[in-house]
C-alpha cells in the first residue's frame, strides 16, 4: 500500500478515486474490493490523508472523508474539504472513475436535515462536483444491511431521485462492505467502465 504522494510510474497511472463523507465506509469498501488492509475505524475522520492501492494498470485511491471529523473544529473541517476538492481537481486528467460512497441508512435523514435549512445536502453537492470532473461516477449505497429488507428498494429509489442527472440515470450499487453484500456487482461495474476506457482489468 502506498500512502500520500505517488512517485515514479504511479504518477502516470489512471486513477479510480473513492470519496464520501466521514464514516461512510470508504476504507472498508476498498478493503472488501482489493483484499488490502486499510485503516478502518469507528471514529469519523479516521482517514486523514489519501491512501492508494496499486492494482497494476490503475491506482485505487481512498480519500479523506469530508464533513464531521472527530476532534476537529468547523474551520479545520472546512479547510480539509477545500483541500480535498483541490486535490481531486488536480487529479482530474488521470481520473477515470469516481466512486461516491454514501451511508444509505442515514441518507434520507441527512437530506431532510439539510433541505430543512434551505441548503443542498452535502452528498448531493459532492455527486454534482464529481460528475463535473469525472466522466464516470458510481454511487455506492453502503450499509444496506442496516435497513430492513422491505425498506431497501424505497431508500435506493429515494437516493436516485435526489441525485441530479441529465439523460442516463446514476449508477447505484447497494452494498454492505462489512457483510460482503454485492461486492462482486461493484467489481463488475468498475471493470465495465475500465474496459470502456481501454484500461486493463485490475489485479484484484
Amino acid at each position: 500500500m502506498l500512502e500520500q504522494d505517488h512517485s515514479g510510474s504511479e504518477k502516470q497511472k489512471p486513477m479510480v478515486v473513492f470519496a464520501g463523507r466521514s464514516n461512510v465506509g470508504k476504507s472498508s469498501v476498498m478493503r472488501a474490493l482489493t483484499g488490502r488492509k486499510l485503516k478502518v475505524g469507528k471514529r469519523p475522520g479516521t482517514t486523514r490523508w489519501e491512501k492508494s492501492v496499486d492494482l497494476g494498470a490503475v491506482l485505487f485511491v481512498d480519500t479523506p472523508g469530508f464533513g464531521h471529523m472527530a476532534g476537529q473544529g468547523k474551520k479545520a473541517i472546512e479547510r480539509a474539504k477545500t483541500a480535498l476538492v483541490q486535490k481531486l481537481e488536480a487529479w482530474s486528467s488521470r481520473l477515470i472513475l469516481a466512486v461516491l460512497i454514501i451511508d444509505i441508512s442515514l441518507f434520507r435523514e441527512l437530506v431532510e436535515r439539510w433541505e430543512n435549512k434551505g441548503e443542498i445536502p452535502i452528498d448531493v453537492e459532492f455527486y454534482t462536483f464529481l460528475s463535473e470532473i469525472s466522466q464516470h461516477v458510481i454511487v455506492v449505497a453502503n450499509k444496506i444491511d442496516k435497513l430492513p429488507s422491505g425498506n431497501r428498494t424505497g431508500e435506493i429509489d429515494y437516493l436516485q431521485g435526489k441525485l441530479p442527472h441529465k439523460g442516463q440515470a446514476p449508477v447505484i450499487v447497494p452494498l454492505s462492505a462489512k457483510r460482503g453484500i454485492n461486492i462482486l456487482e461493484l467489481k463488475r461495474e468498475i471493470e465495465k467502465i475500465l474496459q470502456t476506457e481501454g484500461v486493463q482489468i485490475p489485479i484484484w
